[in-house]
């Protein structure tokens, strides 16, 4: 049985591994769930009410903004990883010390981001080549998210440092009732008052901020060292340099695809506004696989974090074989179900037939292939959760960013089609995959890990 050593906690360095995992995951799941459901809402309620402009411009703004959000998860992540060593290891103090670190400099980035992704959202979409007849809408979405990005950012780590104890469920009851949030004021300012896409991006600004308090005040109620006191709010020199050294490079890593994905768009961008909205259009069908991808993540990253931190350095790798199965299975038959029913599904969201049939073709190079990407995300999660971040982020920029900008920017222009473009996806999901097996068997990964937390214990 997990032990469960405070209000919403979840100790999982002892008991039965494959309940443990579901524990973890199930609660992250419904958490992407809810997400997804609110983004597929959102589609849904844009597509029909406001028309194919408002949507297609709020579809190029999906890179820029996984840009910035990718960057803020992937360090919350990094911060995550400390706070639930510190947890396995029965540390209080220095969990303490890190859970306010880490919301300090949530903060402090937060406001960072949100002004000057504000200020270059402009110049960078006209840079990746966005569709004039998308542009405006796409700048009235973007400079309003761009606006909420420090409760964003404020909202995703403090949902982190909840997962790092295990208490997955808390953070999704928070993205349930931001979800709500989101829907209902879509159907205000979209349906019913008719703002197009500066309608969704008050709805996402409004519902971002109503996520950050709720978040905040969660964590200043639970009853845990981890709990926040706003007297206590400050950076501990030694723990945020530990931070960093884990944070960053998940953050980097991030925002790199995120690049990557930029200049992807970019490609797409280049054949039109009808193969824009289909790409886009993929990119929320297939959420199903990216939410389960998402909560093993996440679980295998937590259950890694805590049994390093107490040692249990073999129920490590029992739960990453545990966690491979599980994924195999369960992205596998998803992945199948999709490629079947794509042009169903596409048709739900949107009436055209053209738009329909070029999802279906984008899914057809991506979909045989998400189980590949999931089970090196497994890998990856283990090597993390131990405090390893650096030499995966290397492999990720190397096999899956810098390969694929190579593709985007050398091959394709060769033959700018489709197919050229779309081929990318599989080609460097492939490679990065292969290139964590090796470094998980021969790389001395765990070596590298002992060495960093004798670092960190100095610190």
């Amino acid at each position: 049985m997990a032990r469960r050593r405070w209000s919403g906690s979840l100790d999982v360095t002892e008991g039965r591994i494959g309940r443990q995992l579901l524990l973890l995951c199930v609660p992250v799941f419904f958490s992407s769930f809810f997400q997804e459901a609110y983004s597929l809402v959102n589609t849904f309620v844009v597509g029909q009410f406001a028309g194919k402009a408002a949507l297609g411009g709020i579809q190029a703004t999906a890179p820029l903004v996984d840009l910035a959000v990718g960057f803020s998860v992937g360090m919350g992540t990094g911060f995550a990883v400390v706070c639930s060593q510190y947890f396995g290891a029965r540390d209080e103090e220095r969990l303490r010390a890190s859970v306010h670190t880490a919301m300090t400099i949530a903060l402090v980035g937060g406001l960072a981001v949100s002004v000057l992704g504000g200020l270059l959202a402009g110049p960078i979409l006209t840079l990746m080549g966005t569709p004039t007849d998308l542009m405006g809408e796409s700048l009235d979405f973007v400079r309003l998210y761009f606006g909420a990005m420090v409760f964003s950012i404020v909202y995703n780590t403090g949902s982190a440092v909840q997962r790092s104890v295990g208490d997955t469920r808390s953070p999704s009851i928070i993205v349930a009732s931001t979800c709500v949030v989101n829907i209902v004021l879509d159907l205000v300012f979209v349906a019913g008052l008719h703002m197009e896409a500066l309608g969704a991006g008050l709805a996402t600004a409004l519902s971002l901020v109503w996520g950050c308090v709720v978040t905040l005040v969660r964590l200043t109620h639970v009853d845990g060292p981890w709990r926040l006191e706003v007297r206590r709010l400050g950076i501990d020199p030694g723990i945020c340099r530990v931070m960093l050294r884990t944070g960053l490079p998940l953050g980097l890593q991030s925002s790199c695809y995120s690049v990557s994905n930029i200049i992807t768009q970019s490609t797409i961008n280049s054949f039109g506004s009808t193969v824009v909205t289909a790409f886009g259009l993929c990119g929320r069908i297939d959420a199903i696989v990216w939410m389960v991808s998402e909560a093993l993540g996440v679980a295998v990253t937590t259950f890694s974090a805590q049994n390093f931190g107490a040692r249990n350095y073999e129920r490590m790798r029992r739960g990453l074989r545990a966690a491979l199965c599980l994924t195999a299975l369960v992205v596998g038959s998803l992945s199948v179900a999709l490629l079947a029913n794509v042009r169903a599904l596409a048709g739900f969201f949107i009436d055209d037939a053209q738009i329909a049939e070029l999802t279906a073709q984008v899914m057809w190079y991506v979909g045989p292939f998400y189980v590949v990407y999931s089970l090196y995300d497994n890998i990856a999660g283990t090597i993390r959760g131990a405090g390893e971040s650096l030499r995966p982020m290397l492999i990720v920029l190397t096999g899956s960013c810098l390969l694929r900008i190579i593709w985007q920017l050398v091959i394709v222009p060769l033959d700018h089609t489709l197919h050229m473009a779309m081929l990318s996806y599989p080609i460097t999901w492939v490679t990065t995959g292969i290139a964590f097996i090796f470094y998980y068997r021969f790389g001395h990964w765990m070596d590298h890990a002992h060495e960093r937390k004798e670092a960190n214990l100095a610190a």
